[in-house]
């Protein structure tokens, strides 16, 4: 009981909500938050150190080191956040279809990409013909068949070419605007290069990719079905 009572003395609570915000920082994705919170943790085991006595010098360096290299890129990361503007006119667009990104994510994903305005009519992809462009629908409505024949309709939160950019394979579908299309636009081997040095965001777009493709994969087994019977 007085090793328990030791272990919990108020010397070493520092120590105990360090080492506790530095487990938290470890499951963290989003940067900022990440080494913010290594920061305060650490600032919190330097605190513990002291308390503790002896010949901590060590320890305590380090600690320095490490909340020197986190400051440094908190700084770079709150520059960037500030240069980063989502345009007024299509940010509450933006937010609205790229649900779980921040603003300075969204921002950066600008980068790479570009607003078009399609007019109807026009074929964003066409069946078995190569496609170097992703689209991300941000208003209006597309079809999209397959050998002639409609499958769906794609709308806001959509993409087009997700297939062909994931398996860099010619298009499974054609897609033609329905109506004036709003679409966020990207180079494929621009965006590829962009995720090389964007990894959070990738991964994001990634799992949005991921879900769009499981959704297609189930239109097409549907589809399928009903043609067996």
């Amino acid at each position: 009981m007085d090793d328990l009572g030791t272990i919990f003395s108020l010397n070493n609570w520092p120590g105990h909500l360090s080492y506790v915000l530095i487990a938290i920082s470890y499951w963290l994705t989003d940067m900022f938050r990440l080494r913010a919170v290594a920061v305060v943790g650490l600032s919190l085991e330097i605190l513990y150190f002291w308390l503790s006595g002896g010949d901590l010098r060590a320890g305590i360096g380090w600690d320095l080191v490490f909340i020197a290299i986190n400051a440094y890129q908190i700084s770079r990361l709150v520059q960037e956040r500030l240069s980063l503007r989502l345009p007024e006119a299509d940010r509450e667009l933006l937010r609205s279809v790229l649900t779980g990104l921040d603003d300075a994510q969204i921002a950066r994903l600008l980068v790479p990409g570009v607003f078009n305005d399609i007019a109807k009519g026009t074929i964003l992809a066409e069946e078995n013909k190569p496609l170097d462009r992703l689209f991300f629908i941000c208003a209006g409505h597309v079809r999209v068949t397959i050998g002639g024949r409609e499958v769906s309709h794609l709308e806001k939160g959509n993409f087009v070419g997700e297939v062909a950019f994931l398996t860099e394979k010619p298009a499974t579908a054609t897609v033609v605007a329905e109506d004036s299309v709003r679409a966020l636009v990207f180079d494929r081997a621009e965006l590829s290069r962009f995720f090389g040095n964007e990894a959070e965001v990738a991964g994001l777009i990634y799992q949005l990719l991921g879900r769009e493709l499981a959704n297609k994969i189930k239109v097409s087994n549907t589809l399928i079905s009903e043609a067996a019977v």
